[in-house]
C-alpha cells in the first residue's frame, strides 16, 4: 500500500495515525491563514485578468468532482455565447513554461486531467502551475473570453471572480484537520467565502450534513462505455449482463466512487477483480491485464490508449455532471455582474 493510500484512510477513517503530526497544525494554521490574508489585504499583488476568471477547486486533497464540472461549466458558457478556456496545474508531469495543448498532445507531457478535459470539451487548454502566467499564455494566444481554472482555490496568484468548491459526498471534509493530519488545503471556514459549494451525489449524506455551508447536489451521469482501441460504445447496463467478471482500474483520488458508480449501473464489483493505482498513475503495459474485459476511468484511459495495450477487451466510462437549472440560473446571474475589459468580449 502506498504512503497516499495510508494518509488517505487516517483523513478519512476513524484511526487516525496522522495525529502524530499535530504538532506542526499552528505552522500549517499560521501559514495557510496569512496566505489568505495577504491576498485578501493586498489584492493588486495578484493578477486580474481582463475576463471573468471562474476558479473549480475543493479544500481537500482527493478527487471531488472537478473535471466532470469544469466541462459542464464549458458547456453552458457555450449554450450562452461564452467562449471558454482552460488552464491547469499538470499534475504528475513537469512543466516549465506554459503549454497550449495541440492535437497531437501526450499526456505525459501536459497531465491526464488536461488532455482529458481538451479532448471532452474542445476548448483551448493551458497547462502550467503558475496559473496567473498560464491565463495569461492563454489570452495572449487564443480568442477566449472567460477562463475556468481546473483546481487552483489556494493559488492566489491568480484573482478570481466566482468560485466554486467542490466536496465528495462520502469523504466530506474527512476528520476536518489541515494537513498533514488532516486532508484539509484550507479550514473548513473557507466554504463559507465562496460562491457556490458543489457535490456530485443526489442525496444529502451525513458527512454532507454535518457542514455549515449550504451544498447544491448535481448527479454524477454515467455514460455508455467506450473501447479504448475502436471508438465503439457499448451500453452499460448490457455490458454488465452480458460479463459479470472484470478486470476495474483507476489511478484517480477516490477509486470508491468509481467502484460505486459502476455498481449502480449493474457490474457486479464482488466478482471483478479490482486494480487501484496511485492519482495519476503513469501507465505501463503491463498493469493492464489481459485474461478478460477492462473497464477504467476516462482520465485513466488517455494514458492507456498511448502505451499499446495489447487487451482489445479494454473500455472506459465517460461520466458527466447534470447542472440544475436554479444552480445554471444563479451561476449565469453571477457572471453577468461581473464588469469584463471589453476588448476582450
Amino acid at each position: 500500500m502506498s504512503l497516499e493510500s495510508f494518509l488517505t484512510r487516517s483523513w478519512y477513517g476513524k484511526h487516525g495515525w496522522t495525529n502524530v503530526f499535530r504538532p506542526l497544525q499552528p505552522i500549517v494554521k499560521h501559514c495557510v491563514e496569512n496566505k489568505r490574508k495577504a491576498f485578501l489585504a493586498f489584492p493588486e499583488r495578484s493578477y486580474k485578468a481582463p475576463v471573468p476568471v471562474i476558479v473549480v477547486g475543493n479544500i481537500s486533497v482527493g478527487g471531488t468532482g472537478k473535471s466532470p464540472m469544469v466541462d459542464a461549466l464549458c458547456k453552458l458558457l457555450i449554450n450562452n455565447g461564452y467562449r471558454p478556456g482552460i488552464v491547469s496545474r499538470g499534475h504528475g508531469v513537469k512543466v516549465t513554461s506554459p503549454i497550449l495543448l495541440q492535437e497531437g498532445s501526450k499526456a505525459s507531457e501536459v497531465g491526464d486531467e488536461p488532455l482529458m478535459l481538451a479532448r471532452k470539451t474542445s476548448r483551448p487548454v493551458v497547462v502550467y502551475p503558475k496559473r496567473d502566467l498560464a491565463v495569461q499564455h492563454l489570452l495572449k494566444h487564443t480568442n477566449i473570453n472567460i477562463v475556468i481554472s481546473d483546481d487552483g482555490m489556494q493559488h492566489y496568484q491568480l484573482d478570481r471572480d466566482i468560485e466554486i468548491a467542490m466536496l465528495d459526498a462520502k469523504r466530506g471534509v474527512g476528520n476536518g484537520q489541515l494537513l498533514p493530519v488532516g486532508p484539509l488545503r484550507e479550514p473548513i471556514e473557507r466554504l463559507s467565502t465562496v460562491d457556490f459549494v458543489i457535490s456530485v451525489s443526489r442525496k444529502i449524506t451525513p458527512q454532507l450534513s454535518d457542514i455549515d455551508t449550504p451544498v447544491t447536489l448535481m448527479p454524477l451521469v454515467a455514460n455508455d462505455l467506450i473501447n479504448l482501441h475502436t471508438g465503439e460504445s457499448w451500453l452499460s447496463s448490457q455490458a454488465f449482463a452480458e460479463n459479470d467478471n472484470w478486470h476495474i482500474v483507476a489511478g484517480i483520488g477516490n477509486p470508491d466512487r468509481f467502484l460505486e458508480t459502476l455498481s449502480g449501473l449493474g457490474l457486479n464489483a464482488q466478482n471483478s477483480s479490482h486494480f487501484w493505482f496511485d492519482d495519476h498513475h503513469d501507465y505501463q503495459v503491463e498493469d493492464i491485464p489481459n485474461d478478460k474485459p477492462v473497464i477504467m476511468t476516462e482520465k485513466d484511459a488517455v494514458k492507456c490508449q498511448a502505451i499499446g495495450l495489447t487487451n482489445k477487451d479494454t473500455w472506459y466510462l465517460p461520466v458527466s455532471i447534470d447542472l440544475p437549472d436554479g444552480f445554471q440560473q444563479a451561476f449565469l446571474d453571477k457572471l453577468k455582474s461581473i464588469k469584463v475589459d471589453t476588448h476582450h468580449e
